[in-house]
């Protein structure tokens, strides 16, 4: 850049991001949640709610996952009233159970509007570039003025869960940040195990309950559900190595139980599924823990649970996806088998550490 200071040239960088519509991250409200904003992650199911967690010793910063389903433009602004609604919805579901363990940190995105991801990969590519863009900013500026050496989990769910694993490779792995990194849950999209041999070779699975340092992704489906390949046509990850979003089709996954927290076929009864907390019915949603709910079992790198269906006065996806596909409860679902593994891993680290 015919030798411009470092500074100014950021700034200029950042002046041009301003006027494209992308979030400042220095500014309270291109966040969901961080610390001293009153957001739906401080709740618990019931509707109790906890402070922001001051004295906690660790942080989350969670990826929404897509809420907008807008099918006009390709990038949802980040005030898109209707995306911005549901990405509150979803924090509340998915960034609670980390609330009393851990800060949590949720940035707003210019996330790819759902129609992106049933285009031609070639299509798709631009608009998931910009959408990490943010994403990759948010977690800079997340790491460079808040995280001052502390333990952190990386939280993400469906296209926020493609955006995860990429920072993960570009701005955990191989630095500093990768020995402050307690585990990353990120479920909802097909996980190949090559990645762990590439971009992730030093951030392996998660196959015990108590390793640090770690990825535990899974995806959840009704026992019974057969379409995995239609499902693997249309989900993406980024592959560094070719320098573009591809679909893991036909690739081995890896995949972890969100209830015994391994990556072996057992089947674990529901007696050990620690609860969930409805979603999407409205007399039911967050209103409380549902212990032994559901059975769950690891096949082909996804989590297959029974009985189904799920009860339909605790569980309602909008008709977003067919029978079987339980997508959007992949948290959900889970929720207090996540709170109290998060919780173990988080003592392991400090454990670890000291």
């Amino acid at each position: 850049m015919n030798g411009l200071p470092g500074a100014f040239v950021l700034a200029v960088m950042a002046a041009a991001a301003m006027a494209d519509g992308a979030p400042d991250y220095d500014l309270a409200g291109s966040w969901l949640a961080r610390p001293g904003i009153d957001s739906p992650a401080l709740l618990l199911p019931g509707g109790d709610r906890i402070s922001d967690g001051a004295s906690l010793r660790a942080d989350a910063f969670y990826i929404h996952p897509t809420t907008g389903m807008n099918a006009d433009i390709d990038n949802v602004p980040v005030d898109d009233e209707r995306a911005l609604a549901t990405a509150r919805l979803m924090l509340m579901t998915q960034a609670t159970p980390f609330n009393g363990i851990a800060r949590i940190f949720a940035p707003r995105y210019r996330q790819a509007a759902l129609p992106v991801f049933e285009r031609a990969p070639a299509d798709m590519q631009a608009p998931a570039n910009l959408a990490y863009g943010d994403v990759g900013r948010a977690f800079r500026h997340y790491a460079r003025h808040d995280n001052h050496g502390r333990p952190f989990f990386i939280i993400a769910h469906s296209q926020g869960s493609n955006h995860a694993l990429r920072l993960l490779a570009e701005e955990i792995a191989g630095t500093p940040l990768q020995d402050l990194l307690v585990a990353a849950y990120v479920p909802g999209m097909p996980v190949p195990r090559m990645l762990f041999d590439s971009d992730l070779a030093t951030i392996p699975p998660c196959t015990r309950p108590d390793r640090t340092g770690c990825v535990a992704a899974w995806g959840t489906f009704a026992e019974g559900y057969a379409d995995f390949d239609g499902w693997e046509a249309v989900n993406h990850f980024w592959d560094s190595a070719a320098g573009r979003w591809r679909t893991a089709r036909g690739m081995e996954l890896a995949g972890v139980n969100p209830v015994s927290w391994r990556m072996d076929g057992a089947a674990i009864p529901a007696a050990e599924h620690l609860g969930a907390v409805p979603f999407g019915v409205p007399d039911s949603h967050f209103a409380r823990i549902v212990p032994q709910l559901v059975a769950a079992r690891m096949a082909g790198g996804y989590t297959l649970v029974a009985p189904a269906p799920l009860p339909p006065g605790l569980f309602d996806d909008g008709g977003i996806f067919e029978a079987g596909n339980l997508h959007v409860f992949d948290i959900a679902l889970f929720w207090a088998d996540i709170r109290a593994n998060a919780a173990v891993r988080l003592d392991a680290w400090l454990a670890g550490s000291g």
